[in-house]
């Protein structure tokens, strides 16, 4: 158990770090359009038309211009975001020494959005751990002790769906390698609450091309047993069109909802999915406020 703590604990700072690093260059880089709306910050003035509400001209601005002007206020967005990340077994598989094990990566992209997030002032929460919806650097604080430690079993591979908000923004990072029907059954739990989710499937690269020659012995992260292969070439058409079929009709179970899929092979860089990430759940919690 020491040591196990001990490599957490060293492992922790790099990860902060890589985050923070992903998070600054994607926040640097975002341009949002402000919109008006029921909020507290003032955003401009415009001249004031039939039908505005009286207490929101301005007197001051309207006595040096003699026209009626009227203070517009920036639309608040903040909304309940909910970040899961799959931790069952089978996300500690890695095919190389340049790659990340796809849980160090899931848990790369959950950190950064929970940076970005943090800035924009949303309320977060990491499912299958202990529920807390928190802003600011408190949230990211908490997520960052949080990621390394083991959630509840049944909410390692399937979020804790009881525990979301209704109306909530839901981000599931994972290798979503459960079976279609139980993926599809957690989909319409999720859909029952009137939840927004964004898919994001982590894979390691050798998932989608299964490049091994020769005879090779495959171990399940899962299971921990062994099976080994006489001629890997000899299964390799009927291995991608299994795994193909299995995700394009995950695909097309989510975009049937009108949500989100990502894919990310931990060979590409995580700023760019995160980036990619933010500006769909940005563009979301803008519309959220507007309907």
């Amino acid at each position: 158990m020491r040591k196990i703590a001990e490599n957490i604990a060293a492992t922790l700072p790099n990860l902060v770090l890589s985050a923070n690093k992903i998070a600054e260059s994607v926040w640097a880089g975002i341009h949002s359009k402000k919109k008006t709306g029921p909020g507290e910050a003032f955003w401009q003035f415009r001249k004031y038309e039939q039908g505005d509400p009286a207490h929101l001209i301005d007197w001051r601005k309207t006595a040096k211009t003699n026209e009626a002007y009227i203070q517009e206020r920036e639309l608040e967005t903040i909304q309940n975001i909910v970040l899961w990340r799959d931790t069952s077994d089978s996300m500690n598989y890695c095919s190389n020494k340049n790659y990340e094990k796809k849980i160090d990566r899931a848990n790369l992209i959950i950190l950064a959005l929970s940076i970005i997030l943090s800035k924009s002032g949303e309320n977060i929460s990491l499912n299958g751990h202990e529920e807390k919806s928190m802003r600011g650097k408190s949230a990211v604080d908490f997520i960052a002790q949080e990621i390394y430690k083991n959630a509840d079993n049944a909410y390692r591979e399937s979020p804790s769906i009881n525990n979301i908000k209704n109306n909530s923004l839901v981000i599931l990072v994972g290798d979503f390698l459960t079976p279609l029907s139980k993926l599809e059954e957690d989909i319409k739990k999720l859909v029952n609450k009137n939840i927004h989710a964004v898919f994001i499937h982590i894979f390691d690269p050798s998932e989608k091309s299964l490049p091994y020659k020769g005879r090779v012995n495959f171990k399940s992260e899962e299971h921990k047993a062994s099976v080994m292969i006489g001629n890997v070439e000899s299964i390799k058409n009927d291995y991608l069109e299994k795994f193909n079929t299995h995700y394009n009709k995950f695909k097309e179970i989510i975009h049937s909802y009108s949500w989100n899929y990502i894919s990310h092979g931990t060979n590409k860089s995580a700023t760019d999915t995160v980036r990619k990430i933010y500006h769909l759940i940005s563009n979301k919690t803008k519309l959220s406020k507007i309907k």
